[in-house]
């Protein structure tokens, strides 16, 4: 079965019924109908270019509706697409075309084309789908990871074993999911999740909404469409919730909210139940696993680091210093097996090597697994910094300069001073003016003194990707390019 035959099969049974929207796009609402011969006309777009079957097709594109529909064309008539998070290309991956509506922006030798609104409004018809590339076994789509192993890598995925994770979303992510009408997506194309979700929802007829340019706009629309669900990350929950607690006159819709992409912090945990949903669930995974672990907020909110339930069929184990597995509640290097666990990364045999082995994914996150199957991450192996042979983990200091009342966000990184030894740094966002010695004394009575960076440096934003992981290799480079401004 091609991957996007369930999408096409919802155009037939209700053509007029509500797809995607984008709040402020120029494509206006997608109606299933609009959307079948959207997809139709990319595939013949698509050929009509000379993009043959099993090519390679990149896309760069911030329109949302192009990307999608660009994205179900081309897997439809048997290319295999690759989302891209920028203009860059990726380490190990030569795509074969880069499509793209920023066609200048594109650089590094590769076959660029332009794409704009006529690739969906060509004329209609079905695209040509030779019997060799509706294989379900074919590739149909490289997924770049979050860069949490390190740099960002492509994993490929077949008609079939996507198709089976979209299963396993309908009752990986609960039932409100499953059964949700209308859902927004705030996590974007190129991540694992994002595509998930929206091949779930279109899957089976539902609507998904995207944020759009203007954040405003959909926070209109989460009330006038009755949106019940929402997929975010931790820092774009926070940000939804600075709006919402600075008018409790708003009336929201939600009937649950899934926050993945990094670990939920017990603050904002609670103020989101408070305030916008009870129903919050914790959702934890990769692209290289699918969803791992799953569970209402609620239920392991006093359990620092919970991310969730671990799911049927899922092992997970917590190793030793000396690859032994730990007893249930003892800290250890995770290794991750999954009925849905990738086979390795596109054009990287080295780290192929490295992260899957012996039928695990060694994901590099530090936790343990309780008695009654709740998993726990305390940090992150590579993440630890060597301060004069002190192992800290950045993620608990961040968390006690975050519960700061004027900081929003924080980044931890380890800097050498001028005798040669290693200090801390942290990049802070704040709300407003900063009090640098209330902030010292607040983390002197929670930090050991080893653990109170040296720096705080005030900066508008933290680099983020696409959900809303810090990418802690450019604080360094964000530090000293802001030591240079002056």
């Amino acid at each position: 079965m091609n991957i996007v035959e369930p999408i096409l099969f919802q155009c037939k049974l209700n053509p007029l019924a509500l797809a995607m929207c984008v709040p402020g796009s120029k494509h206006g609402p997608i109606t299933y109908g609009t959307l079948e011969r959207n997809i139709h006309s990319v595939a013949q777009s698509a050929i009509k270019t000379g993009i043959a079957p099993a090519s390679v097709v990149a896309i760069y594109s911030n329109d949302l509706v192009l990307h999608t529909v660009l994205t179900l064309g081309l897997m439809y008539m048997g290319a295999t697409t690759l989302s891209l998070k920028g203009p860059k290309q990726v380490p190990g991956i030569t795509p074969d075309v880069v499509l793209t509506d920023t066609p200048g922006k594109i650089s590094g030798g590769v076959t660029v084309l332009g794409v704009d609104q006529s690739w969906l409004e060509d004329a209609g018809g079905t695209a040509d789908r030779a019997a060799p590339y509706d294989n379900e076994e074919d590739t149909c789509r490289i997924i770049l990871t979050s860069g949490s192993t390190g740099v960002s890598k492509g994993v490929a995925f077949s008609h079939r074993v996507l198709a089976d994770r979209i299963t396993y979303y309908m009752y990986s992510k609960g039932p409100r999911f499953a059964h949700c009408p209308r859902f927004f997506c705030d996590l974007g194309l190129s991540t694992s999740p994002g595509f998930g979700y929206v091949m779930a929802i279109l899957g089976r007829g539902a609507a998904i909404y995207f944020l759009g340019q203007e954040p405003a706009d959909i926070l209109q629309l989460i009330g006038l469409h009755k949106i019940q669900g929402m997929a975010t990350s931790p820092y774009g929950l926070g940000e939804f919730l600075r709006y919402f607690e600075g008018d409790s006159a708003f009336d929201l819709t939600f009937d649950h909210i899934i926050c993945q992409g990094a670990k939920l912090s017990p603050e904002l945990s609670r103020r989101v139940r408070a305030r916008m949903c009870q129903n919050l669930y914790s959702s934890f995974g990769s692209t290289e696993t699918s969803t791992v672990a799953f569970g209402p907020a609620n239920a392991f909110a006093n359990t620092p680091g919970a991310v969730g339930y671990i799911q049927p069929g899922v092992v997970v184990q917590a190793l030793d210093n000396t690859g032994n597995i730990q007893s249930a509640g003892r800290d250890g290097l995770l290794r991750i097996r999954t009925e849905h666990l990738a086979a390795g990364y596109v054009g990287d045999p080295g780290a192929t090597q490295t992260f899957f082995r012996e039928g695990y994914f060694y994901s590099g996150d530090v936790g343990h697994v309780t008695a009654d199957g709740l998993l726990v991450i305390t940090g992150r192996e590579k993440a630890a910094l060597n301060l004069g042979g002190e192992s800290i983990s950045p993620e608990s200091v961040e968390d006690v300069i975050v519960s700061f009342q004027s900081i929003r966000e924080a980044g931890v990184f380890a800097t050498t001073n001028d005798l040669g030894n290693a200090e801390l740094s942290a990049l802070v966002v704040t709300h407003g003016a900063l009090n640098e010695s209330a902030l010292r004394q607040h983390c002197s009575t929670r930090l050991p003194a080893s653990c109170i960076p040296e720096k705080f440096i005030v900066v508008d934003a933290l680099p983020r990707g696409g959900q809303g992981k810090l990418e802690r290799a450019r604080l360094p480079e964000i530090a000293a390019a802001k030591a240079t401004a002056g």
